[in-house]
């Protein structure tokens, strides 16, 4: 089984597993692209190097299965045509 299922129409933010879910809410809250490190003490973790490059690899999955953009080097987005771009569909 698929934690993190590719994203595709129709499908909302609460198929996702708690801290992918809580990821792409923090993402979609945000005025521009966001950062690992940013995203860490957000979701209660300590900002040390491993809980970093922990959330660096769960971005990078989001991103790999259509959550999120990766605009820059480790500058996350909400995927253009992905989940909440429509704000009822984080619910």
């Amino acid at each position: 089984m698929m934690m993190v299922p590719p994203w595709r129409e129709g499908l909302v933010v609460a198929v996702l597993p708690d801290i992918y879910r809580d990821i792409v809410e923090i993402i979609a809250d945000a005025p521009g692209p966001v950062q690992a490190k940013q995203i860490v003490p957000r979701i209660g973790l300590p900002t040390t190097t491993g809980k970093i490059e922990g959330t660096q690899g769960k971005l990078k999955r989001l991103a790999e299965r259509g959550w999120l953009d990766e605009d820059a080097p480790g500058q996350f987005t909400l995927a253009r045509q992905g989940p909440g771009r429509d704000r009822d569909n984080s619910q």
